[in-house]
């Protein structure tokens, strides 16, 4: 069964890999992006940027970068579900938390505390600018009414009154604020649990320095929730490969971190990049058409490339991580990476494979082309 196209034609895999390596080699800025794969995916894809000198940047960073970028600016105390669920007495849940994570308040609060301090109680649980319903989240509530667009004033209000220091008016009462400060420093263990898309920066460094600021009398983490689709997983292995987050250049010879310079979708947009290779190898990620499909030639790999409008250049079809072979993906109701199993047998190779494959071709290329 054949898995490889070069100009919409069926080619053997040695020939399409060829053709990617030739098509990298002669472009000006190639972007590698999409990343919706296991960490040897990602490993991988950020092999072949380095020699390719391409830009790297997940498909969904710009949902998750005002928490990226917080916590590289400023830090954040992030705590393991497990131990959440076990410790946490006293929990502030901000803004729609769950909207991309709808199992895991089960995983986090169906479980009664019973470690440490504690065990002195139940588990007590506020919302801040939740929605109007919270049925499905077990354990009683007590909604802290807030508009989601003066959430960072509320968190700011109650990090003045935490500290003891003076606030204005907001959009939560003063007396509201107050309650929830004193509150949270009662903790025995305390975590604030929000969803990173949901929130801008501001947001997230004034909860994260709320979180910093009650550890100086009590014990006190947060959560943040990133979602579906491997985007922290990738920031976190670009973190320990290259020293920075995603949204890293290769083109000086060297990892380049910009947030703003090497934002995939703009170089694309702008015409500066002339080349992408989209990665798209998640078992049970929806992989739509991206909006730059048809502005430049394309090396897909992945599953979803055979029904786009405007068929890629060069097109691999790979094995789904998570479903068709064994690997490690960022887990959320872990906190970290796991391995997991395959659930069913195929012949079709791993994406990894593909990309390290492409990565040696090139290097050949750019060999050759040097002698």
């Amino acid at each position: 069964m054949n898995h490889a196209w070069i100009d919409g034609r069926p080619g053997s895999e040695p020939e399409a890999v060829a053709a990617a390596a030739a098509l990298i080699g002669g472009s000006r800025l190639p972007v590698v992006t999409g990343l919706a794969t296991d960490i040897a995916g990602i490993r991988a894809a950020l092999g072949l940027a380095r020699i390719a000198g391409a830009v790297i940047d997940h498909q969904a960073s710009a949902a998750i970068y005002p928490a990226v970028t917080a916590i590289r600016d400023s830090g954040m105390m992030i705590g393991a579900p497990a131990e959440i669920r076990r410790r946490a007495d006293r929990v502030l849940i901000v803004g729609d938390a769950f909207a991309t994570s709808p199992d895991l308040p089960d995983f986090l609060f169906r479980h009664e505390p019973d470690l440490g301090k504690a065990t002195r109680g139940k588990r007590e649980i506020r919302w801040l600018g939740g929605p109007e319903s919270s049925a499905d989240i077990p354990g009683a509530i007590e909604p802290v009414v807030c508009p989601a667009d003066g959430i960072a004033d509320a968190l700011a209000m109650i990090r003045a009154a935490a500290a003891g220091h003076r606030f204005g008016e907001g959009p939560i009462a003063g007396e509201q604020a107050e309650a929830v400060a004193a509150w949270m420093k009662e903790a025995g263990f305390g975590c604030a649990i929000f969803a990173v898309a949901g929130m801008d920066e501001l947001a997230i460094e004034m909860l994260a320095g709320l979180v910093f600021d009650l550890n100086a009398e009590t014990r006190f983490t947060s959560l943040p929730l990133f979602g579906p689709g491997q985007a922290f997983g990738a920031a976190l292995a670009a973190t320990w490969t290259t020293g920075f987050p995603l949204r890293v250049g290769f083109g000086r010879g060297f990892a380049d971190h910009d947030p703003d310079l090497h934002e995939a979708g703009q170089l694309i947009a702008s015409g500066e990049a002339d080349l992408a290779i989209h990665v798209s190898g998640l078992a049970g990620a929806a992989s739509p058409e991206p909006e730059w499909s048809g502005r430049l030639p394309v090396i897909a790999i992945g599953g979803g490339a055979a029904s786009w409008a405007n068929p890629p250049k060069i097109r691999f079809d790979a094995a789904m991580a998570g479903r068709d072979h064994d690997g490690v993906l960022h887990n959320e109701r872990f906190g970290s990476f796991v391995p997991f199993a395959a659930t069913q047998t195929g012949t079709l190779p791993r994406a990894a494979d593909l990309l390290a494959a492409i990565a040696a071709a090139l290097g050949d290329v750019t060999t050759g082309a040097a002698a």
